[in-house]
């Protein structure tokens, strides 16, 4: 009995404590990724923007360094680089009491073990609480809070679809586009088979282009045909820089694109600012 105690001792004095701290900002230094590679992340502003309005909800992680008063980096390097950006002096921190290899061993456990969240949960989150409440106090653009409640106007069978197929809001947005819930769910689970790209699945979307043969095509109306297929991707490519552009400018834009008259019809879609969020845009 007395040998397991003291083998149950033991093995709790190898486990790495934690502690709570406030440290300078400039008393740790490194970390397990190099500080360029993050810096080129363009979700560097937004999660510095985050910090700034609600404070860092997760503090970092460091260790002791040989150095008197100075810390080593563990977990943390993007909060800790938007402190930077931000010009704070010191932030919250998790002292880890381990040694480097216990260290290194949490960093990669802490990143292998990460999971974003599907943006239909995000949707359901907005949905939840009030998309122009949470538009009011978040950080990102309105364009990214009106996209993902767009999709939740797609049918109970499709967003099932989406979410066993694992598709990406980019793969899934194009489906937005098709007006029969049957067509729809075949299209969402051919993006899914094949792991199409969101421009993939916009031309696997794109409505067939009328073509004014009668019996048969030669290859002149195929090459016809062809060519208005391109323009119409083109079309909707520019579309979509469009409303990328007046998004940036606070703008929320989105497009879509349906069939009409024996042709196509690419749309943009503004929000209007006096208008709740919540209602539908007429199609």
């Amino acid at each position: 009995m007395r040998r397991r105690q003291a083998q149950q001792e033991e093995e709790r004095s190898k486990v790495p404590r934690l502690s709570a701290i406030r440290v300078g900002v400039e008393e740790v230094r490194g970390g397990m990724v190099a500080a360029r590679a993050q810096q080129e992340d363009p979700s560097m502003a937004v999660l510095a923007a985050s910090i700034a309005r609600h404070g860092m909800l997760q503090p970092i992680v460091v260790r002791r360094d040989g150095q008197a008063g100075r810390y080593v980096l563990v977990c943390g390097a993007r909060r800790l680089l938007a402190c930077r950006m931000l010009g704070l002096k010191r932030v919250d921190a998790l002292l880890f009491e381990g040694s480097a290899q216990a260290a290194a061993a949490c960093f990669l456990e802490e990143h292998a073990t990460r999971k974003q969240p599907h943006f239909l949960d995000e949707a359901h989150v907005i949905e939840q609480a009030g998309a122009e409440d949470v538009q009011s106090c978040c950080v990102l653009s309105a364009c990214e809070i009106v996209r993902r409640m767009h999709m939740m106007a797609l049918d109970e069978e499709t967003l099932a679809q989406i979410r066993r197929g694992g598709l990406s809001l980019e793969q899934a947005e194009p489906l937005l586009s098709v007006p029969d819930a049957a067509r729809r769910r075949e299209a969402a689970s051919i993006i899914a088979e094949r792991g199409l790209t969101p421009r993939q699945a916009r031309r696997l979307i794109l409505p067939p282009v009328s073509s004014p043969s009668a019996d048969g095509e030669d290859d002149a109306c195929k090459g016809t045909s062809a060519s208005k297929r391109r323009a119409i991707r083109e079309a909707m490519e520019a579309a979509d820089a469009i409303a990328r552009q007046l998004s940036a400018r606070g703008m929320a834009a989105t497009v879509a694109m349906h069939s009409q008259d024996r042709g196509v019809c690419i749309q943009i879609f503004m929000k209007n600012p006096e208008t709740p969020m919540q209602e539908k845009a007429a199609h």
